[in-house]
């Protein structure tokens, strides 16, 4: 089901948001080489619940940590363990935060004490076909808008997105609809309306977008060949003329 927010919805939705951006600054203060993914996962449980919210992805569907930390050839869902953080390592985190019964997801990556290329490349890709996806989103378009731009500048830099996964729309529950896959067709889907709130989240993957979930732990994605992912993604708000990101920088 699509909702369309109402002002206190969105109230509260950018109160989860306030939290995550806190959330993110913490992380990216601790995230460095020596650095269990573990202590990590602690780290935000505390504060979370210091800053009176919750971890919105803490058992759901019985996830058994408080975010996804994904590492190199891990594309998603990964699960915080005793990985200790190397040099070079490209790191994604992806936190959902609900305050008041209302939620912000998003996520980001960090390539750790570079001594590589090819790790901030990807992410400068990633992060580049996000951007060029949220600059389409307005009243009047489509959400195949969305996926078709995110598909081109992937594709464009020799990338691949992944088929089975993608964003989607948040804010009164963690995954509603719609779903906005990382591919699709110019003006088809889903209308655009003010006041949806929904997340973008591209993830590429290198040389091929064949994936498997680790037969161990259930959840995490990784790709195939081994080579290097990356997943960014903002929560935005759709205003009358554009849309609002409520994970961004400022």
């Amino acid at each position: 089901m699509i909702y369309i927010k109402s002002s206190t919805d969105i109230e509260l939705i950018k109160k989860a948001a306030a939290i995550w951006k806190q959330i993110r600054a913490m992380l990216i203060r601790n995230t460095k080489p020596g650095v269990s993914l573990i202590s990590l996962d602690e780290k935000v449980a505390d504060l979370v619940e210091k800053l009176g919210a919750s971890c919105s992805f803490y058992q759901y569907n019985n996830f058994p940590k408080h975010l996804c930390i994904s590492v190199n050839d891990e594309l998603i869902h990964g699960i915080p363990r005793n990985y200790i953080i190397k040099s070079d390592d490209l790191v994604t985190f992806d936190l959902g935060i609900t305050y008041k019964n209302h939620i912000c997801d998003a996520a980001f990556t960090i390539h750790v004490d570079p001594k590589t290329d090819a790790p901030q490349k990807i992410s400068d890709v990633t992060l580049k076909a996000l951007m060029a996806a949220i600059d389409v989103i307005r009243p009047g378009n489509y959400i195949g808008d969305i996926s078709a731009t995110i598909e081109r500048v992937a594709k464009s830099y020799g990338y691949y997105v992944i088929k089975d996964f993608g964003g989607h729309g948040c804010g009164n529950y963690l995954h509603e609809d719609p779903i906005i896959l990382s591919y699709g067709k110019p003006h088809t889907g889903v209308k655009i309306f003010k006041g949806m709130t929904f997340c973008i989240e591209p993830m590429l993957m290198t040389d091929s977008d064949a994936y498997y979930i680790d037969p161990k732990d259930k959840w995490t994605v990784k790709s195939k060949n081994h080579k290097l992912t990356c997943q960014w993604e903002h929560m935005v708000l759709v205003t009358s003329d554009g849309c609002e990101i409520l994970t961004g920088d400022t």
